[in-house]
């Protein structure tokens, strides 16, 4: 079983094995689709065998999964953002300071970065990530975290980003920003692990080699977006780096993970034991 979030990037990257363009050899596989906190709160209870989950996550089930290098989705100087109804003045995690807060779930990497910068500092609302935008718009909350596609059309709304995680953290560490991950059962083996990492990697090469099949595929999973936006948005999200991680993406994910010790934000440093 083969978990997905429900989002065109990883659509596109899941095509492959989701199409049969992939061959398991006779191992029979399924993919499903879901908000991506949902699939953090299956991998916090093993269900999937291999599964996308927010990097933000993983060390919460480092014990039951093992990280690809492949699958991984990484901002390069940009990724989650707050937006509000209203510009502010302020600068830095500053502006949202006593704000009532829309988060797209607690698990995921987006609010481990806001907390990162903000500490307590506000109040989190945690909702799907595909309601906030509507949240924020009516008024429901004060500002909202997004992710996925609203980091490009929030403007569409009328919205302002008010502060910028991704790109504050991107600043800081020169580093691109890890966001998604894929990760592979402990239990099912090496061998197994192995076949299923190298399975996912060649879906993703066979989407990028095959780029309307596998973008109209994605567009099923697209929320009726406009196909240039999203283009743009798996284009972002879907490069080399996506198809293997390599030092940089360890890197990354090691000073991720290190801040967030700093910050009390997590107990310990989870094992970067990458298939």
């Amino acid at each position: 079983m083969i978990g997905q979030s429900a989002d065109p990037d990883d659509a596109f990257m899941a095509w492959g094995l989701a199409s049969g363009t992939v061959d398991l050899e006779g191992i029979h596989t399924e993919c499903i689709f879901d908000d991506i906190e949902t699939l953090n709160e299956w991998a916090m209870e093993a269900r999937l065998d291999l599964t996308a989950l927010s990097a933000g996550t993983y060390p919460s089930v480092a014990s039951e999964y093992r990280l690809l290098r492949a699958g991984a989705s990484f901002g390069e100087n940009y990724g989650p953002l707050v937006v509000s109804r209203e510009p502010t003045e302020k600068r830095g995690a500053a502006a949202i300071s006593g704000m009532r807060v829309a988060v797209p779930g607690l698990l995921t990497t987006a609010y481990l970065l806001l907390r990162t910068y903000a500490g307590n500092s506000f109040e989190p609302v945690p909702m799907r990530f595909d309601t906030i935008i509507d949240a924020v718009s009516k008024g429901y909350v004060d500002a909202g975290l997004v992710i996925h596609e609203a980091q490009l059309t929030y403007r569409d709304h009328g919205l302002h980003a008010i502060f910028e995680p991704a790109r504050a953290w991107h600043k800081d560490r020169g580093l691109p920003v890890p966001l998604g991950v894929v990760a592979v059962k402990r239990s099912l083996g090496d061998r197994l692990c192995g076949k299923l990492a190298a399975a996912f990697e060649s879906s993703i090469e066979a989407a990028r080699a095959n780029p309307e099949a596998a973008l109209a595929f994605a567009t099923t999973h697209g929320r009726g977006l406009d196909k240039d936006i999203l283009r743009t948005f798996i284009d972002q999200y879907v490069d080399d780096i996506t198809t293997d991680m390599g030092n940089i993406g360890v890197e990354a994910l090691t000073k991720l993970y290190e801040g967030a010790v700093n910050k009390g934000l997590l107990q310990t440093m989870p094992p970067l034991d990458l298939l």
